[in-house]
């Protein structure tokens, strides 16, 4: 029996002593069935599938998902289209996150090391446990709990448990470091990042963002975007970008300014428009009261030498941006990542005050706080500077124990801040993980964390949809058993699970009971996407939705602040001293596939080609084809990238989608740990970033690095799924084998019809 959504639900509700009713949520009807796996069945019949809403948790910005379950094992990932933020569509990581959970390589049992550098011996639970309480004896004062940046409830349990011990907890980020949150509060007074309304808009201006491709979270911004292209006009898109990202490939018009100019051309654009009078009165005065300045020295023709953007574009995108509203702009990625971040998205965001886009339909709209007291809705890492001076006690020998989960901070530091140096000045390092990292080669403790599919959590999504939204993560399969259900994959436990045990349960029993009590305390707010007559209903509900949303739960508009105007110009690494070669600005990205690097140990991710340069299993350079001409550079080239960091190779993809003078360069590859795919493949450019900041947050400017570049003298094929297939045609019109009436093929063969054919394939 197949059943319809609406039909599963009706039936659900009507089977149980009570109602559950599920708010009208506008989204085309669709054949699956949803279930919630609270008490996840041992004995699921063979070859039936069910499927299970959960939260991707760390590898999305706040994704809802389904996943397909099999014989007990999740087999397919798709997006749930129930969820507000991405509607049910997915990306191409998606699926990928699976390998992790059936990886050969995963880490099957707990590991120590008994000395710095020594291997590591594989020990039972109970002596991981033992070791874990060991090195928090000492730790008091002198404890640092590491993660990525976490908005849901096991964010709150890490950061308890280091205020246990009078320690710290520190998120980090290789991308975002707060200059984007900073921008965002500055100039349009909001904790949270807004929601940009692109679905609703006419024209989008966006810079450095590839909120396409790899920011934020593209299948949300996928399904705006296709709403943004189904209106009557098409709407128009205008994408600044030194490099041709997967939006700029999209936009109807890229600008490509030199790097760090990003904030110039924004106000080169804002100078058109006020000059123009192609704003109301009210909004070039909104406009003129955050820049502290004003507009002098931002012509169109001083802001065409600085952005060496000829005028009449930055005339058009202006024209065009004021001229077809409602318009909607917004910056981050590469725009951000300079000495002067700060004042380039904050110049960016404040050309929505020109056009009235602040609080508007088709503009920038505030989301809400969380839905509970205690768990933040906004994270980002902590900032560059922080990790300075936080990197520089573990090297004075001041913190007893450090424990990180979920980041590589070994992989994602440049070389300049010698992590590796401060990891072994620490006497208790624990690591937490499904694959072995580059940051557990220094660990003296690791052990084998279960994955998001596996555990029990909350989810916030930032940007949200505009209104209240509370993603839930539930276990969808049970523990990993072997394909030959001989023994488990990986004897894992939760990291929040963990730090509970370790703080004797003082805040919490366990994640499942924290996110129940959570789902509790979202009934007893009598409002959201889910009614119940019960609170054990209302927690089925939710479950099998994906989560708890109140579309009546907005967020408030902010008071609009100012520019940051503390540096204006971008600051650039030297280059004087690294030998011969030519010079470029290097624009690390983040790869589409491998996200930052932390789904490099699948081969999934690995193989999916690029949808620009369709490279893939490699570290390419994207670098423009006019000049590798001159240069002599061709596709293959071994380069040498030198920064005063560090040196890298990479192989040369010379084509037009890239402005003379910058190098781009994918993050993701150069793990000297993590599984037989990711070892040893490629290069890591964040290795050699240099240790540039923004002067407003200390974020790093990691796209601040100047290299010099000179070929290595050898060529190897890029491995790609485009073009120069070598191949010979037939000659047109004349079949390969031609087939009589009542004849075989093997009889036609034998016939040889086109004894011809045979030359077209013989040498001269």
């Amino acid at each position: 029996m197949k059943l319809n959504r609406r039909e599963f639900l009706t039936l659900t509700g009507k089977t149980t002593a009570g109602a559950v009713i599920f708010a009208a949520c506008g989204l085309p009807e669709r054949e699956l069935i949803v279930q919630s796996p609270v008490d996840l069945p041992e004995d699921l019949v063979r070859g039936e599938d069910a499927w299970y809403a959960t939260s991707m948790g760390d590898f999305t910005n706040g994704d809802g998902v389904l996943v397909r379950v099999m014989q007990g094992r999740a087999k397919k990932i798709e997006g749930n289209p129930d969820h507000p933020v991405n509607r049910g569509k997915s990306t191409a990581r998606y699926d990928s996150v699976l390998q992790l959970l059936y990886h050969p390589d995963r880490i099957s049992d707990p590991m120590r090391r008994f000395s710095k550098g020594g291997n590591l011996v594989d020990i039972s639970w109970r002596q991981a446990e033992a070791q874990f309480q060991d090195a928090l004896v000492n730790a008091n004062g002198s404890l640092t709990v590491v993660t990525n940046p976490l908005r849901g409830h096991l964010g709150s349990v890490a950061s308890k448990f280091a205020a246990k011990f009078n320690g710290r907890h520190m998120s980090f980020d290789p991308i975002e470091q707060g200059v984007l949150h900073g921008a965002v509060k500055s100039v349009l007074g909001q904790d949270q990042l807004p929601t940009f309304d692109i679905a609703n808009a006419s024209t989008v201006l966006s810079f450095g963002a590839d909120w396409l491709g790899t920011w934020g979270s593209p299948a949300q911004f996928g399904v705006k975007y296709g709403e943004f292209r189904s209106q009557g006009n098409r709407g128009y898109l205008i994408h600044a970008d030194p490099r041709m990202s997967l939006t700029a490939a999209a936009a109807d018009l890229w600008l490509a300014p030199k790097p760090g100019t990003e904030g110039d051309l924004a106000l080169g654009i804002a100078s058109v428009i006020v000059k123009e009078g192609l704003a109301s009165v009210a909004n070039i005065a909104a406009f003129n009261a955050a820049l502290p300045g004003g507009l002098s020295g931002y012509s169109v023709a001083e802001v065409a030498g600085k952005t060496e953007i000829p005028a009449a574009r930055i005339e058009k995108a202006a024209r065009h941006f004021a001229g077809n509203t409602p318009a909607v702009a917004f910056g981050g990625g590469s725009a951000g990542a300079h000495t002067n971040g700060s004042f380039n998205l904050g110049a960016i965001y404040s050309l929505n005050l020109l056009v009235g886009a602040v609080g508007a339909r088709g503009g920038v709209t505030a989301n809400p706080g969380s839905a509970f007291e205690d768990i933040s809705a906004s994270a980002t890492g902590a900032s560059f500077e922080s990790w300075e001076a936080e990197l520089a006690q573990w090297r004075a020998g001041n913190v007893e124990t450090v424990i990180i989960r979920g980041v590589d901070i070994v992989y994602g530091m440049p070389n300049s801040v010698a992590v590796r140096e401060a990891l072994d000045n620490v006497p208790n390092v624990i690591t937490f993980g499904a694959v072995l990292d580059d940051t557990m080669a220094f660990a003296d403790l690791v052990l084998p964390e279960l994955t998001f599919l596996e555990t029990w959590g909350t989810d916030i999504p930032e940007p949200g949809p505009g209104y209240q939204v509370v993603g839930i993560q539930q276990p969808v399969v049970g523990p990993t058993v072997t394909q030959d259900e001989t023994g488990l994959i990986s004897n894992a436990r939760g990291f929040g699970d963990m730090l509970l045990a370790m703080a004797g349960g003082s805040f919490g029993s366990s994640m499942e009971r924290i996110v129940m009590d959570a789902v509790s305390e979202l009934h007893d707010t009598g409002r959201g996407s889910v009614s119940a007559s019960s609170s054990a209903l209302f927690t089925n509900g939710v479950l099998q939705r994906g989560g708890w949303w109140d579309t009546g739960e907005k967020g408030e508009r902010g008071t609009a602040g100012r520019i940051s105007t503390t540096t204006k110009r971008a600051g650039y690494s030297d280059t004087n001293t690294l030998g011969t070669g030519e010079d470029f600005h290097l624009v690390p990205f983040v790869s589409n596939s491998l996200f930052d690097g932390r789904l490099a140990a699948t081969p999934w991710a690995q193989q999916t080609p690029d949808p620009i340069s369709s490279a893939s299993w490699s570290t390419w350079a994207e670098i423009n084809s006019q000049q590798a001409k001159e240069l002599g550079i061709r596709q293959g080239d071994v380069l040498l990238i030198r920064s005063t960091s560090g040196e890298i190779e990479a192989l040369a993809y010379p084509h037009p989608g890239i402005r003379p003078g910058v190098i781009g360069v994918p993050i993701g590859q150069g793990h000297a740990e993590g599984g037989r795919w990711a070892e040893g493949r490629g290069s890591n450019v964040l290795s050699i970033l240099v240790d540039k900041k923004d002067s407003e947050t200390g974020a790093l400017a990691w796209a601040a690095t100047k290299v010099r570049v000179q070929r290595a003298g050898r060529r190897v094929k890029v491995p790609k799924y485009e073009g120069e297939v070598e191949a010979r045609a037939a000659e047109p019109g004349v079949p390969i084998l031609v087939v009589g009436p009542g004849e075989t093929a093997e009889q036609a063969e034998i016939a040889n019809h086109h004894e011809y054919q045979g030359s077209l394939f013989k040498d001269d």
